[in-house]
């Protein structure tokens, strides 16, 4: 068992539940798994990939999945809402899987927008590197700055600050 702390980043976006959101829709786009596998399936094989990757991503990220429990939780009496995506760079993934392919545990990155009671929402995610060092494996980490810079530029395109711990020194 490998222990080690892990940062997580609260970030007040100044912005209300439903405007956030269409923000960040709009900066991390979807990525349907379904089209990466056709691509490839079309003999295009990883370049085709990468393609697809560079052109939705570009350096930031896609969403992959979305998690939205707004709806059972209203059944519950809970009125504040929040919502999980799943947001990868699949070139920068295949850069940490070919070290362990373990690494999709914390891969796509897991990042919420939820409602605060004040009206603002706030957007909360761990930090990648602290997340891979489990891992005890530097290339890894090293490797992992990528994913953290991909997090910096969505967070640019969407006009929040950058967490200097996100930022190679």
């Amino acid at each position: 068992m490998l222990s080690r702390p892990v940062r997580r980043f609260v970030i007040q976006t100044g912005r209300p539940f439903d405007q956030f959101r269409k923000q960040w829709e709009r900066a991390v786009p979807a990525w349907s798994w379904g089209t990466a596998v056709a691509e490839a399936k079309g003999g295009g094989g990883w370049p085709a990939l990468e393609n697809l990757s560079n052109r939705s991503a570009g350096d930031g990220l896609v969403n992959i999945s979305t998690f939205d429990p707004g709806p059972v939780m209203r059944l519950a009496g809970h009125e504040l809402r929040a919502v999980t995506y799943l947001a990868d760079n699949l070139v920068i993934e295949e850069g940490l899987y070919k070290h362990d392919p373990a690494i999709i545990e914390y891969l796509p990155v897991r990042l919420t927008i939820s409602e605060q009671p004040d009206g603002d929402s706030t957007l909360t995610f761990d930090k990648p590197c602290d997340l891979f060092g489990g891992y005890a494996i530097a290339d890894l980490v090293e490797h992992g700055t990528q994913v953290e810079e991909a997090i910096a530029t969505v967070l640019r395109k969407v006009n929040l600050p950058v967490p200097p711990e996100l930022t190679k020194p």
